[in-house]
């Protein structure tokens, strides 16, 4: 089972940085008029490049076969069943939301398919971590910040999906403020609502209104709430001699926030977008081995 987590937690990492530089090309990142071209949709989606669509393809068959075995192996042993049939059906929701999802048009596709992917992320983390066998003490303030941690960088992930689902990733291209402002205003509700199509501008541009800004600023917020949460955590488990996974926390942490704050003064590379993806996810681990590291008053030193 651990091995199996293990090998199938590599394809879901490969599968997220390929799905995510697969959307965020096809929404106009990168292009020749950026960022006059962000929010394409449409026949933008037939422009994926075809070695990221077939890498793509692949990795979510073999993720399926491998969720498939998962839940066989788990079936047979009478254990973790229950957990198995969640990660299959996650990978299956998943291929089904590739295949017949306009993902680009769709908030509720776009958090579907990100929500999914954190959530195979998470499942798959805590199966390889949670066995680890921890030797020192840790306090109960530890570990509370460490769940703190982890809940604060969920929401965060899921303010970001809903920033990328209203294309304002360059609604905002100052910093710290935001054009002159630094909280979200009454418009924040309009980018929470998930059942809505984004309409499409006679250039094939989503159109958008200031809901975008007041999703990027709340995004904004919840990065520097999220650091200094992580920050606290990794900080707490290095004073607990927990060693090696927590000071790796807070250099993920610290890179990740940096990460932010160059993809706006840079203008939004690709790369850096699809490496804010990604680390997201890896921290997610970090925090889930460190939660497991520390429970039942214990760490791994």
């Amino acid at each position: 089972m651990r091995a199996l987590a293990i090998i199938s937690l590599l394809f879901v990492l490969v599968l997220i940085s390929v799905s995510t530089y697969s959307r965020l090309h096809s929404a106009g990142i990168g292009c020749a008029d950026w960022p006059a071209c962000y929010g394409l949709i449409g026949d933008a989606e037939s422009e994926t490049p075809a070695l990221a669509d077939r890498i793509e393809r692949l990795v979510a068959g073999g993720l399926l076969l491998l969720m498939l075995a998962t839940t066989l192996i788990s079936l047979r042993q009478r254990h973790d069943r229950l957990l198995s049939l969640l990660l299959l059906g996650l990978a299956g929701f998943l291929a089904w939301q590739g295949v017949f999802s306009n993902e680009l048009h769709s908030p509720a596709s776009v958090m579907g398919i990100l929500g999914g992917g954190f959530a195979l992320v998470g499942l798959l983390g805590w199966i390889i971590f949670r066995d680890a066998r921890p030797h020192a003490n840790a306090s109960y303030k530890v570990r509370r910040w460490v769940v703190a941690a982890l809940v604060l960088l969920c929401i965060q992930i899921a303010l970001g999906g809903l920033t990328s689902a209203n294309f304002a990733a360059t609604a905002c291209t100052s910093v710290p403020d935001c054009h002159g402002s630094w909280l979200p205003g009454s418009n924040l509700t309009a980018a929470f609502d998930l059942t809505r199509q984004h309409a499409v501008g006679p250039t094939g541009l989503a159109l958008g209104g200031p809901e975008r800004a007041d999703i990027h600023k709340l995004h904004r917020l919840a990065a520097a709430v999220t650091l200094l949460s992580v920050l606290s955590a990794g900080g707490l488990a290095v004073a607990g001699r927990i060693g090696f996974t927590a000071v790796f926390v807070i250099v993920l942490a610290a890179l990740e926030f940096c990460l932010g704050v160059a993809a706006i003064l840079l203008d939004l590379p690709i790369g850096i977008a699809v490496a804010h993806n990604l680390l997201a996810a890896i921290l997610l681990l970090g925090l889930l081995r460190l939660h497991a590291l520390c429970r039942n008053r214990q760490a791994l030193l």
